[in-house]
């Protein structure tokens, strides 16, 4: 029943871009010749009843696969809860269904209560409160920046969505070496290091790094350290990552995040020493990932992107703007 009454909400509302939901046993117990449960007649009435229509569907197993195929895995009730842990052997993406209303429960269980009623009043009530709670509403809340780059702060307002400034303030580090995973780790970071100040909030951090021939290149040491990156980039073709995370928190609680990065390529005119230096003594490289800024002076330097603009800038709000929901 949860299945169908989530769809048909999703539906409802507009929403069926932005998600994909599907259901699976968690034993064979539930299973009868293959078929799920929204066939068993009780069930059916309920869906009917409420404008639901429902087929007979081939039901399956939940796999480990699922835990990566999927951002969040929603049980019943506890003992889904266990089977789904032993299934997919990690707790981060588990909830039930019930814990993101007010009142934490199970889903009361007709099969022992043969209350049908009393089963859908509680999918109801726990699927209402899911969607709204993924559902970004610009009009309403505010996001969490934690990044103090007045750039993506400017983007944000440029897309119309108003933030809490909140920057991380710890160091981060990561082992990782590929600019993807390098930036979507160092978001990861920053999303995190502030999410216990925010216990109902969404939550953005972002973190850019350019990269030439693999090598990553992030905010200049110091003047020299500029010029030896603006040599590196002149008459070339580089990449420009930036990785993005967003959290949802509810009572104190990650219930959903999602880590993503986007990658552009940008080339660079041939430049000569007079132009590194005069570039330079502006003093714009010099808090800026590559050493140079896009949407600044240092747009002379550039030939031509390919990709996203703004992800050059510092965040690719249009990504954003898909994964929030506005």
């Amino acid at each position: 029943m949860a299945e169908y009454y989530m769809k048909d909400q999703i539906e409802k509302k507009g929403l069926s871009q932005h998600f994909s939901v599907a259901s699976a046993a968690v034993s064979t117990e539930e299973i009868y010749r293959g078929i799920g449960n929204p066939v068993y007649p009780p069930a059916k009435a309920k869906l009917y009843e409420h404008g639901i229509e429902c087929r007979d569907k081939r039901a399956r197993l939940m796999t480990a696969s699922d835990y990566e195929e999927y951002d969040l895995l929603i049980g019943m009730d506890n003992s889904n809860l266990s089977r789904m842990r032993s299934i997919v052997g990690n707790d981060e993406k588990l909830h039930l269904l019930l814990d993101f209303t007010d009142h934490p429960r199970d889903v009361a269980d007709p099969w022992y209560t043969d209350d049908f009623d009393a089963t859908w009043d509680d999918i109801e009530e726990g699927c209402d409160a899911l969607i709204k709670l993924l559902s970004f509403d610009q009009a309403k809340e505010k996001l969490v920046l934690a990044s103090g780059s007045p750039r993506r702060r400017e983007l944000l307002s440029q897309i119309g969505i108003d933030y809490i400034l909140d920057p991380s303030h710890d160091e981060e580090h990561t082992k990782e070496t590929k600019p993807e995973l390098y930036v979507e780790d160092l978001s990861r970071q920053k999303a995190e290091a502030v999410m216990k100040r925010h216990k109902e909030n969404w939550i953005l951090g972002a973190d850019t790094v350019v990269s030439l021939g693999g090598s990553i290149l992030g905010k200049p040491r110091d003047e020299a350290d500029a010029a030896r990156m603006l040599r590196m980039l002149s008459g070339h073709t580089h990449q420009v990552y930036t990785g993005v995370t967003l959290l949802r928190t509810f009572a104190g609680q990650v219930i959903y995040q999602k880590t993503l990065s986007v990658c552009t390529d940008v080339t660079f005119y041939p430049l000569t020493d007079e132009d590194i230096n005069a570039y330079i003594r502006t003093g714009e490289p010099m808090d800026k990932a590559g050493a140079y800024g896009i949407q600044g002076k240092g747009a002379v330097l550039v030939s031509g992107i390919r990709g996203d603009y703004d992800n050059v800038v510092g965040l690719p709000v249009s990504m954003v703007h898909q994964v929030l929901y506005c």
